[in-house]
C-alpha cells in the first residue's frame, strides 16, 4: 500500500507512532522516526528494518520551529523525498481547569498542536514541491467530546481537527491531502498504568460500544490507509477509530462511575 514511499512519524518512539511506522515499513515504506526520546525512536527504527525497509532517527523537539525544519532536511537528505507525514507527538498533563497552571497548557499545546502545524508545515512544504503527499493527524475522541480534567489536551486534539480541515482545504488542490484520525480508548504506554487499574480498564471497556479498548495497531491501520494512494479522494475529513466512542454520548452522562479519579484525568 505505501511501496516506496517516503514517511516520517512524529512520536513514532511508542505507542500509536511506533505502530504506525512498523505498519509503514511493513506496507512498503521507508520511515523518519521523529521523537525526543531518541533512545525510544532507535529501538522504533530498528523494527522498522527488521521489516527490510530504510529508517532515521530524528531526535527534536516538535514544538520548535527549527527541529521541524531539521526533520524534513534530514528526511530528504536520507530519502531524496517526503510523501507523507503522521503527526502523533504529545504531552499529558491532566488537571482540572481551576488548577491548570500556563506552564501545563503551553506544555500541552505547544507539543500537540502548535507542533503539528510546525511539523505539517515544514514537511508540507516539500510535499507542495513534489506535488503529492499525505498530512495525517492523531486527534482523540477527546477532541471531539470533553474530557473531564484533561486540562489542555482536548483543547489541543480539538485544534487538531480543523488543523486537518484547513490544510485539507488549502492544499487539496496543490497535490497535498491532510485528514485526522480520531482515537478512542487506547492501550498505550501512556494509558498503561490506568489499564493496570482493574476497575478502571473495566470502566473504560464499558462506554465502547464495541465492549473493549483499541490497540495501536488498529489505529495505524487508519493512519497507514490516509498515508496511501488508497485514500486518493479522501481529504479535509475525519477518521475515527473509536470503536463507537464518540457516538455513544456515554461519557456525557451524569454522574456515571467512572472507576476512580484516575479515570477522570487520563485521556484516551
Amino acid at each position: 500500500m505505501l511501496a516506496g514511499k517516503k514517511i516520517i512519524v512524529t512520536g513514532g518512539a511508542s505507542g500509536i507512532g511506533r505502530a504506525t511506522a512498523i505498519l509503514a515499513a511493513r506496507e512498503g515504506a521507508d520511515v523518519a522516526v521523529a521523537d525526543i526520546d531518541r533512545a525510544a525512536a532507535e529501538e522504533t527504527a530498528g523494527l522498522v528494518r527488521a521489516e527490510g525497509r530504510e529508517a532515521i532517527v530524528i531526535e527534536m523537539d516538535t514544538s520548535k520551529a527549527a527541529d521541524a525544519q531539521r526533520m524534513a532536511d534530514e528526511t530528504v537528505a536520507a530519502f531524496g523525498a517526503i510523501d507523507g507525514i503522521v503527526c502523533g507527538a504529545i504531552k499529558l498533563q491532566p488537571s482540572s481547569l481551576e488548577d491548570l497552571t500556563e506552564e501545563a497548557w503551553d506544555a500541552v499545546i505547544d507539543v500537540g498542536l502548535k507542533g503539528y502545524f510546525l511539523c505539517a508545515q515544514a514537511a508540507g512544504r516539500v510535499m507542495l514541491e513534489q506535488g503529492r503527499g499525505s498530512i495525517v493527524f492523531l486527534s482523540s475522541v477527546g477532541g471531539v467530546q470533553a474530557y473531564n480534567g484533561a486540562g489542555a489536551y482536548s483543547i489541543a486534539k480539538a485544534g487538531n481537527v480543523m488543523l486537518g480541515n484547513l490544510f485539507g482545504v488549502e492544499w487539496g488542490g496543490r497535490g497535498v491531502r491532510a485528514n485526522t484520525v480520531i482515537p478512542g480508548q487506547t492501550l498505550t504506554p501512556m494509558t498503561q498504568a490506568m489499564f493496570d487499574d482493574p476497575e478502571v480498564a473495566a470502566g473504560r471497556a464499558a462506554v465502547v460500544p464495541m465492549g473493549r479498548v483499541g490497540q495501536p495497531e488498529e489505529i495505524a491501520e487508519a493512519c497507514v490507509f490516509l498515508l496511501s494512494d488508497r485514500a486518493s479522494y479522501v481529504n479535509a475529513a475525519t477518521l475515527r477509530a473509536d470503536g463507537g466512542l464518540a457516538e455513544s454520548k456515554m461519557m456525557h452522562i451524569p454522574g456515571r462511575n467512572w472507576g476512580g479519579k484516575k479515570m477522570e484525568y487520563s485521556a484516551g
